[in-house]
């Protein structure tokens, strides 16, 4: 087997989930919003949750702890109450970009 062969086995092991994906992106530019606040910021994070609405039926996204070691986002989606937590150096890696 080459090795294209295992990476396309890799991929497929632990499919990438697009809705996490997304609310890690939500968690980051909250983040960057909590330093800095800026137009551009702001633009990225509304377009974020139109997309979060539409695609994903998830609204009302909020952030429910902030701590040294995780976010904590809490969300709506299709009507149930959600939450989901990042380790805080995942969140906080947007600062290195």
């Amino acid at each position: 087997m080459s090795d294209h062969e295992n990476l396309d086995l890799d991929l497929e092991a632990e499919p990438i989930d697009d809705l996490e994906l997304l609310l890690l992106s939500w968690a980051q530019l909250t983040a960057v919003e909590l330093v800095m606040a800026d137009e551009e910021t702001l633009a990225a994070k509304s377009d974020l949750i139109a997309t979060l609405s539409t695609r994903f039926s998830v609204t009302d996204i909020h952030l429910v702890e902030r701590t040294v070691a995780h976010y904590v986002i809490g969300f709506r989606e299709h009507n149930k109450e959600k939450t989901l937590q990042f380790d805080s150096d995942e969140v906080e890696s947007i600062y290195d970009l």
